[in-house]
Parts: C-alpha cells; sequence; structure tokens
C-alpha cells in the first residue's frame, strides 16, 4: 500500500470514493433526495476543477494525497491552505469497507508531515457534521481539538449543524 501525490488522472476515482463515502456516512444526516441525486456529478465537477487548476502562488499550493495502486484506490486526504495562516484538511475519505483498517492514521501521519514541510509551524484544522461520530471519534483519537461549532448552508438548500477539529503546529510536526 503505497502512499503519493495525486494528478489530474485520480480525478474521477477520487469523485467516485468521495461520492461512496458521503452516501456511506452521511445516510440519516443529509437529506436522501440530496445524496440520491446527482452528487456523483458534483464530485466529478469538484475534483475535474481542483485537479486541473494551478495555485495562483507556490505556498497556496494544495496538496492531494492517494493510497492505493494504478487501478484501485482506497484513500484520499487532500489538505489546501486557509484563509486565516492555518492549513485545511478539506477531505479524507477511505474506502468504506477499510475503515478502521490503518489507512486514515497513514494518510493523516502523510498529510502532517507534508504540512510540517511546506508550511511550519501552521495548525491543521478540518470541519466535520457535527452528527458524523465515527469521524469525530477518529480525530479525537488523533489528538484533534475541538475549536468551533457553527451550522453550515449547503447551496442544495439545507443546513446541518458542523463541529471543526484543530491540530496545534506542535501536533502536526510530532506527526501525532
Amino acid at each position: 500500500m503505497q502512499i503519493r501525490f495525486g494528478t489530474r488522472d485520480d480525478a474521477e476515482r477520487i469523485a467516485a470514493l468521495h461520492t461512496e463515502s458521503w452516501l456511506t456516512a452521511y445516510t440519516g444526516i443529509m437529506p436522501d433526495g440530496y445524496l440520491n441525486g446527482p452528487l456523483l456529478d458534483e464530485r466529478r465537477a469538484l475534483w475535474t476543477a481542483r485537479l486541473g487548476t494551478a495555485a495562483p502562488e507556490p505556498d497556496r499550493a494544495p496538496c492531494l494525497l492517494v493510497v492505493g495502486d494504478d487501478t484501485t484506490l482506497l484513500g484520499f486526504a487532500y489538505l489546501t491552505p486557509g484563509t486565516d495562516g492555518r492549513l485545511l484538511l478539506d477531505n479524507l475519505h477511505v474506502q468504506p469497507g477499510l475503515k478502521r483498517s490503518g489507512i486514515g492514521r497513514r494518510l493523516m501521519r502523510h498529510a502532517f508531515a507534508w504540512a510540517s514541510a511546506q508550511h511550519p509551524g501552521k495548525a491543521v484544522y478540518l470541519e466535520v457534521l457535527r452528527d458524523n461520530t465515527p469521524a469525530i471519534a477518529f480525530y479525537r483519537s488523533l489528538g484533534g481539538h475541538l475549536t468551533k461549532e457553527f451550522v453550515e448552508h449547503f447551496p442544495a438548500g439545507f443546513a446541518l449543524p458542523v463541529v471543526e477539529y484543530t491540530w496545534t503546529p506542535d501536533t502536526v510536526s510530532a506527526g501525532m
């Protein structure tokens, strides 16, 4: 199982895993009409745009880490510099049948190593739906601290409570 930097050639497989992950994790949390709608098309457009667009400045370049081989994507993580000086872990997804296998933890270690090397002294944070309790338990087990709660209004016309978890620069540089 290798972890490498992702490329635009990964967009389709990432969109598919992103969709499958949401369908598994968010059933009963997000409206069924949304999850059963054009979710794959939305994720495909998102990843095609993200991976087809160069960062305006080198220090604003995002990081896409993928785990798997040439045919199978087991998981991925996507980090991007935030506007507030921190790094946003915007996506962390593992094949639903492989959760609790260590892939997510390995992706987080690699993400923190990248963050420490490319953005030393920066905190890493993520936002997760408050009702996604398995993900929250995972982030807490990795030393994430609850730093904010808010309601996110989705473009599809619904709103859900979200929590933010943060890792301090010291935790990031220590690699968990």
